[in-house]
């Protein structure tokens, strides 16, 4: 009796097999209690909350990281503004530079050129010997109240009246050369104040000892003492003749 039992329920295994080939199994089902089923349920929602967690996590590490590279490219951008910056205003202080050296040069070059102590002149007396004595300048006719001007740049050594000059004024210039304008009607510098070429010292007159309104013009050679030299070779070495 067994090995009949036997081939039965292998041909019904081996029938089964064929059946099981031939028709999709049923899904599987399980049959939870309730505690069985809170425990999954718990389970579920705290996986989801872990899902939610790195979700946010996620979030917020790309954020920060975001956040760093902004900050990276503002300090980027902030040094790039700074240098080119700081490149325009060394730009700006050389072109400054630049120019006050030419604004200086040419300050000084006009400073130091030469004009005439007064526009239009009658020469009326020489340099030299005179009426039985030296001549130490010479006269230049003009009406009174014509401007005089400095020929350079320099200071007035000496602006007083004098019995003989009349109203006079003395100038030392740049270069050590030093001038006397005599008989003006008027001074309008004073001693120690200093002078450019064409500005107005004082104006023709007929002061002191004096015959007739003209500019007594000397040039001398030192302050110390009375050593005057001949006007117009040194006007004309100036370029004023």
């Amino acid at each position: 009796m067994l090995p009949t039992v036997a081939a039965g329920a292998l041909v019904l295994t081996a029938t089964g097999a064929s059946v099981a080939e031939s028709a999709p199994l049923a899904p599987l089902t399980l049959d939870l209690s309730a505690p069985q089923s809170e425990m999954a349920r718990t389970q579920q929602a705290a996986n989801d909350e872990m899902v939610t967690e790195l979700a946010l996590r996620r979030q917020d590490a790309s954020m920060q990281t975001a956040a760093l590279a902004g900050r990276a490219e503002a300090k980027v951008k902030a040094a790039r503004a700074a240098k080119r910056k700081a490149l325009l205003a060394k730009k700006a202080a050389a072109k400054a530079a630049e120019a006050a050296a030419k604004a200086a040069a040419k300050a000084e070059r006009e400073a130091k050129q030469w004009v005439r102590p007064i526009k239009v002149w009658h020469k009326t007396s020489n340099f030299g010997w005179r009426w039985g004595k030296t001549h130490d300048g010479i006269d230049l006719g003009a009406p009174t109240g014509t401007p005089l001007y400095a020929m350079s740049e320099g200071r007035v050594i000496g602006s007083f009246f004098d019995s003989s000059f009349g109203n006079k004024v003395e100038i030392q210039y740049w270069d050590g050369s030093i001038s006397w304008y005599g008989h003006m009607s008027k001074r309008v510098v004073s001693e120690g104040q200093t002078v450019r070429p064409g500005e107005l010292v004082g104006l023709v007159g007929n002061t002191g000892h004096s015959f007739g309104s003209h500019l007594h013009f000397e040039m001398q050679q030192t302050t110390e003492h009375d050593t005057p030299i001949a006007p117009e070779p040194w006007l004309r070495s100036k370029g004023l003749l």
